[in-house]
């Protein structure tokens, strides 16, 4: 046992609730796939501005410091909470061996508001008209029970295990819940949003890591115009999780000190993105001790596509069937079951049939319709890729939160069958609308002839969303309305569907997005790699995707890289919002870093669509 009690934080029994054995792995040092980087994840979505708006609702509040000892923070927010009156944020709680931290607590008279502040979006208007014409509201669904929408459970579950501590530690006190969410129903009056908001950054009281905070800095009049929070009592949604919650949590600290075998471990789909599955290197793999032998089949069960949908005649999991047997293989499946629920083989079951057929014989499936979809396609070809966010505060005057922000596109222009790749791109770095710019730019690079290749449905998502929103921001132009509709309607071409219908390569186990198929093409592939080396004149390592080879760059002391869309938006929003915005060099580095990845997102198709026309130039 550790020197200390172990306490069940709020953040452990979230994750507990996904899994009773992830408990298990963070309570003993087990390492966690998941960014934990604290001060990325606050910029994601904008979140940490939410939180400083929210308590700049309340002028006369207290910020208590965080404390590495939760009974010291405990006993300043009891001592607090002594007034007739007050308002603290982050206030600690400590009941048995449960451990929260409260966004916003009020105290007025014999009433505990308990607010949670929260950064998903809300349709306030909606909520509201449906109770006043007697419905349950947002967070319920309109069917007998009336019970809480799924994608609302985690949420409730958080507000009621911090209502339980509250209501055991002060008994006499009338304890109220009350959600802060983002609401989409309102309209920010306020350009440059985030110029009103700071972040600041310190080492926590042992001196080993940077803990960081926001606070608005604007002029408090602009708080009207930047109504776009809105706070919603929510003690019935609560009372409908109190019993599971309190249960659950019980259980929780049972756990917190006894070995695994103590621990539940049901094995499922969800196994698939276990944190706690690492490279073999790692000493400590949760997932390794949680699946024992069974983690070492090759290949895995897990990799099957859409292994969640998968049953037995009798109905049963197929992975929880495998594991009672002690299979994990993919070859252990009988193909037999892989079928819709009425017998016939759609196009789900056909797709992993070919699957594990594929890893059986080792060798590439082509569908028919392959070499027919090339030979359709108008050059010049535009293999294009946007990256785009939705932060939850609008920061240009008039939009909604959670609007689309199209911040990058990167394009490489094919001009003629066996003509080399040209490059251009565009990045917004100023603080405005972009979406405008950004369509102009990109008609200006891909014109009104070729077909435009994508690799997803996320291209067209985002013009479609960038063409509805021109008219609101005032932007009157037929001309550009015209092309983007043209574009939508008739140019672009999403590989990923010819991947998923007409290609298989063992190497993606499964996957059909662009970097695994790249990589399972590229170590076999020597002419792919001689084309990289050819148009990038940088080197190509038979053993490393072209992703890994992307340099690092340091920011402020710390390696910074950019692999993936998430990583991307991640970028952008450090560049753009996060403590760096005022820092020229870092700015420019953290373009540097964007424009990279983008850039080898469509090179990548180029090099996975000539990889196409050789298979059947070569048969």
């Amino acid at each position: 046992m550790s020197a200390k009690p172990r306490l069940l934080s709020k953040s452990d029994f979230t994750l507990a609730l996904t899994c009773e054995a992830k408990l298990f792995f963070r309570e003993n040092g087990y390492p966690d796939t998941r960014d934990d980087d604290p001060y990325m994840r606050m910029l994601a979505q904008g979140g940490y501005m939410v939180e400083a708006l929210a308590k700049e609702q309340h002028p006369g509040g207290m910020q208590l410091e965080y404390h590495r000892d939760p009974q010291r923070a405990f006993e300043e927010t009891r001592a607090q909470l002594a007034k007739e009156h007050v308002t603290l944020f982050q206030a600690t709680l400590l009941w048995n061996r449960r451990l929260a931290r409260v966004d916003i607590l009020e105290k007025s008279g014999d009433t505990l508001r308990l607010i949670e502040v929260k950064s998903k979006s809300f349709d306030g208007a909606t909520h509201f008209a449906n109770l006043a014409e007697g419905g349950r509201g947002f967070f319920r669904s309109t069917r007998k029970p009336y019970g809480l929408l799924s994608k609302w459970h985690e949420t409730f579950e958080d507000l009621a295990y911090q209502t339980l501590i509250l209501e055991r530690l002060f008994p006499d006190l009338r304890v109220e819940p009350h959600l802060v969410l983002v609401d989409t129903s309102k309209r920010t009056g306020v350009d440059d949003v985030i110029g009103l908001f700071e972040i600041e950054r310190h080492l926590d009281r042992d001196g080993t890591s940077t803990v960081h905070t926001a606070r608005f800095i604007g002029d408090r009049a602009l708080l009207p115009k930047l109504d776009v929070l809105t706070q919603v009592k929510v003690a019935e949604e609560v009372e409908l999780a109190r019993d599971a919650v309190d249960l659950a949590a019980s259980n929780f600290e049972r756990l917190l000190d006894e070995p695994f075998d103590s621990f539940a471990r049901p094995h499922g789909s969800q196994c698939n993105k276990c944190e706690f599955n690492h490279a073999e290197t790692v000493p400590l793999n949760g997932f390794r001790d949680c699946w024992g032998e069974l983690a070492d089949a090759k290949p895995h069960v897990l990799e099957l596509f859409s292994i969640g949908t998968v049953k037995t005649a009798d109905r049963t999991p197929m992975i929880e069937w495998l594991v009672r047997a002690g299979k994990a293989s993919l070859f252990d499946i009988p193909e037999g079951d892989l079928v819709k629920v009425d017998g016939s083989l759609g196009p789900v079951a056909e797709r992993q049939r070919r699957q594990i057929s594929c890893a059986r014989t080792g060798e590439i499936w082509v569908g028919p319709e392959l070499s027919q979809r090339l030979s359709a396609v108008t050059y010049p070809l535009h293999f294009v890729d946007f990256e785009a966010t939705r932060l939850a505060l609008p920061y240009h005057a008039g939009m909604r939160p959670y609007g689309l922000v199209a911040f990058q596109w990167s394009c490489h222009t094919v001009a003629a069958p066996g003509a080399a790749p040209v490059h251009s791109e565009w990045l917004n770095a100023e603080n405005r609308w972009p979406n405008e710019e950004f369509a102009r730019t990109l008609r200006a690079a891909i014109g009104d002839s070729g077909s435009v290749l994508t690799w997803s449905s996320f291209e067209k998502t985002t013009l479609n969303k960038v063409a509805e929103e021109l008219p609101q921001f005032g932007v009157d132009d037929p001309g550009l309305a015209t092309w983007l509709a043209d574009v939508k309607a008739r140019r672009i071409v999403d590989l990923e569907q010819w991947a998923q219908r007409d290609f298989h390569h063992p190497g993606t186990r499964g996957r059909t997005s662009i970097k695994p198929t790249l990589d399972a093409i590229w170590r076999c592939d020597e002419t792919m790699r001689a084309e990289f080396e050819g148009w990038t004149g940088l080197p190509a390592d038979q053993s490393r995707d072209p992703y890994a080879s992307l340099p690092p760059i340091e920011i402020n002391g710390v390696l910074q890289d950019v692999v993936e869309g998430t990583g991307a938006i991640r970028a952008y929003e450090a560049m753009m919002y996060g403590v760096e915005k005022n820092d020229p060099a870092a700015k420019a580095a953290w373009r540097e870093l964007l424009l990279q990845y983008c850039k080898l997102d469509t090179l990548s198709m180029v090099l996975i669509f000539e990889h196409w026309k050789r298979l059947f130039k070569d048969s």
